[in-house]
């Protein structure tokens, strides 16, 4: 993996890391939401999103999608979106569901993980 392309999926990683803080903090602040920390982490939340998909079709040009299963990558895509979906049904006050809330904290992880293999296995050429 190149240079260029190891700083773009470390600053994903760091985007990622930045996306999960102002989240912690932006749900022990309570309701109404600072407009201040909601409007930080929606920004980074979509630059990380923006990296981790460039960094994924960027791997699959020089190594070809062979090296991972195309599943995975949408499944990693569907991830980002129901996040996306979840975070803004929660920056409603009348649309907090309890169910919205658990979406919200289980599917980062998720995502982290299918992005973070999607990434490994392109960059290690292999399925």
């Amino acid at each position: 993996m190149s240079t260029v392309l190891s700083s773009k999926v470390a600053y994903a990683g760091i985007g990622f890391l930045l996306t999960l803080i102002s989240g912690v903090v932006l749900s022990k602040m309570g309701r109404p939401l600072n407009s201040a920390v909601f409007g930080a982490h929606k920004i980074i939340a979509v630059g990380t999103i923006v990296l981790i998909g460039l960094n994924i079709r960027d791997l699959a040009q020089v190594v070809g999608l062979q090296a991972v299963h195309p599943a995975l990558i949408w499944g990693t895509g569907l991830l980002l979106l129901a996040l996306v979906v979840s975070g803004s049904l929660l920056s409603f006050d009348k649309l907090v569901l309890p169910l919205t809330l658990r979406v919200h904290q289980i599917v980062p992880l998720l995502a982290l993980a299918f992005s973070a293999l999607s990434i490994y296995l392109l960059a290690n050429g292999r399925s």
